[in-house]
């Protein structure tokens, strides 16, 4: 028994001085890429590929050890999608929005199972084309504000990127079902109401399971009172309500995306708008260490041998997805009579890929290894080398959508920035 305890508490301690150095790791990469005008993500992923495969610091077992901040961090990740599903916002953008959002993400996937059917097995295409639906908001965000951008296109392209990534969502959970039914079954023998019954079933459980915890929450956060604990007690609920819907996920077969996502767009449609900036205010001082551990964990990951066999299959997942989201951008907003630079850039706009592919591709690993552990892994790191792809030429592009577009305007004078900087740090002190 002394050798066992001895033995569980060697692990544990090794575990929490990985996580340590990971999360340094993590955010020293992160800020060196912020200096080189690369976005943080990319820092993480790279000091996740030197602690893994180049060094071998941390090994894949290091990795499962501490695999339940995966998990946490899904959670979160999702949560904040949902978070972004307003419905008073959406009412505002109108309908034209949902259609260019579902048409663009539709077509995306379809045509990346398309392309990628003639080169790997169907399973592993359906959920490849189902995660090249999902855009990154994040790039697109801080372009927008540094640009200061007006008009049609970005007035498009923010409600889209908030939708587009809770359909990507719900594609990959009808998708991923479908495929493990066919890594498990006998293709010759399934139909399509065999097929479609499992992911049916797990969208319902997470149905029942978010909108339920969600309005638990919900009520919660509009109840707290005022005080100086008022943003403890709203963090409290916040990551109360992650740990208990993803946990719930998983111990009832349901999504540990769509589940906290669901969730999060039902307090956020239950809370006015303090209480909104309330949450967003803690979400956003208490998440960062967890979700640079998260990314820095998916570098880790990353396995060379598997990406250089599927080099070929992470070319055209890359290409199709590009085309994929020119083609669907273009025709949605042909479809709802959207002006030019719509139609032009948008597609451009919707290409950035970082947090929510790399949380899906977790989640697909972490399901399909258990049937077939060499599609797990091709579908893992081709994301991620996908990713990485994205995460440096995303931002440069969505930048030149906007001046093409002639919404951005030019980077301030020296002497404007000085003077911004002294009203901060007044508004500071």
């Amino acid at each position: 028994m002394m050798l066992l305890n001895a033995a569980v508490s060697g692990d544990l301690a090794n575990a929490i001085v990985n996580l340590g150095i990971i999360i340094f790791a993590g955010l020293f990469m992160g800020r060196l890429f912020e200096m080189m005008k690369i976005p943080a993500i990319t820092g993480y992923l790279v000091a996740g590929l030197f602690l893994g495969p180049i060094t071998g610091i941390i090994s894949l077992d290091d990795v499962h050890q501490v695999s339940i901040i995966t998990d946490v961090a899904l959670g979160f990740i999702a949560f904040q999608v949902g978070n972004e599903l307003w419905f008073g916002k959406l009412r505002k953008s109108g309908t034209k929005i949902v259609i260019i959002t579902i048409v663009q993400a539709v077509a995306t996937t379809g045509l990346v199972i398309f392309a990628l059917q003639f080169f790997v097995d169907l399973p592993i295409a359906l959920i490849l084309g189902a995660i090249a639906a999902a855009t990154s908001p994040a790039e697109i965000m801080m372009l927008n504000k540094k640009y200061r951008t007006k008009g049609e296109l970005t007035d498009t392209i923010l409600p889209v990127v908030g939708l587009d990534d809770a359909v990507g969502v719900i594609l990959f959970g009808l998708l991923l079902s479908i495929s493990m039914s066919l890594l498990g079954t006998d293709t010759s023998e399934v139909n399509i109401l065999h097929l479609l019954r499992e992911p049916l079933i797990e969208i319902g459980i997470s149905a029942v399971l978010g909108i339920a915890i969600g309005l638990i929450s919900g009520f919660a956060v509009r109840n707290i009172s005022s005080g100086s604990d008022r943003k403890e007690k709203s963090l409290n609920v916040v990551v109360i309500t992650v740990f208990l819907t993803t946990g719930a996920a998983l111990l009832f077969g349901a999504s540990p995306i769509l589940t906290p996502m669901l969730a999060g767009t039902v307090v956020t449609n239950l809370i006015n708008k303090e209480c909104y900036i309330l949450e967003e205010e803690t979400i956003r001082f208490f998440v960062p260490p967890i979700m640079i551990t998260f990314f820095t964990l998916a570098g880790a990951q990353l396995q060379f041998d598997v990406v250089f066999a599927a080099g070929l299959v992470g070319i055209v997942y890359i290409l199709g997805r590009v085309v994929g989201k020119f083609a669907g951008a273009f025709l949605g907003a042909t479809m709802v009579k959207s002006g030019s630079v719509v139609k032009k850039y948008l597609g451009i706009g919707l290409l950035p890929q970082s947090g929510v592919a790399i949380g899906l591709s977790i989640a697909t690993y972490n399901t399909v290894s258990a049937v077939n552990i060499e599609a797990a892994s091709i579908i893992q790191n081709v994301v991620l080398a996908a990713v990485l792809v994205f995460a440096l030429t995303g931002p440069v592009l969505v930048k030149l959508a906007y001046f093409k577009a002639g919404e951005a305007q030019e980077i301030e004078s020296k002497v404007e920035k000085v003077k911004s900087w002294k009203n901060t740090a007044v508004y500071q002190k």
